[in-house]
């Protein structure tokens, strides 16, 4: 089974980043992380707390950094991706420090390579239900911009793989994700 390409672009972009929040706040649990878990591991990350739910925040960040940039990111891109993770953690991160952590992101991607960051964050995840979230959460991220296409697939599989997934198993909890986008867009009609 593999990973559908995705063209949401015909709703715009503000519905589409709206879907992709609502998404989020309506995901059941082992789905997606809940936008208390984000919130949570944001403070703890900003207060030096809680090393376990920092750790969790700071790498389902990059994972989904990763897959979305894997077909390169503008400016605007990465603008409005610190603006929807800005909003998911009900703003305990403020926009600018998001999109500075991208751009060092972005320089440790030129550094170590895309794949080898990838492994690195994929193993901060030994639970299955983390893994889950952080596959679901790399999917919805990268489906903000409306579009998940094949580089983009080919990192969310590659993601998929590091954490032992199939590649049904991958593209399950990916199609999963699509629908539920696809769901808020249509509750949004």
């Amino acid at each position: 089974m593999s990973l559908p390409t995705v063209d949401l672009s015909q709703f715009g972009a503000d519905r589409v980043r709206a879907a992709v929040q609502a998404a989020v706040e309506h995901a059941s649990a082992g789905a997606l992380p809940s936008k208390a878990l984000l919130h949570h591991g944001a403070e703890a990350t900003l207060r030096s707390e809680d090393p376990e739910a920092s750790t969790y925040f700071v790498s389902i960040l990059e994972l989904a950094y990763l897959v979305a940039s894997a077909d390169g990111l503008a400016d605007e891109e990465r603008h409005t991706l610190a603006d929807l993770l800005e909003r998911l953690t009900g703003k305990a991160v403020e926009h600018e420090a998001l999109d500075l952590h991208f751009r060092d992101l972005a320089e440790a991607v030129e550094m170590l390579g895309r794949r080898e960051r990838l492994r690195r964050a994929a193993e901060d995840f030994g639970d299955s239900t983390r893994q889950h979230e952080a596959l679901g959460f790399a999917a919805v991220v990268a489906l903000a911009d409306g579009r998940l296409a094949e580089p983009e697939n080919a990192a969310l599989s590659e993601l998929g793989g590091h954490f032992g997934f199939s590649p049904d198993e991958t593209a399950n909890v990916v199609g999963a994700i699509v629908e539920r986008v696809r769901a808020e867009l249509g509750a949004k009609s």
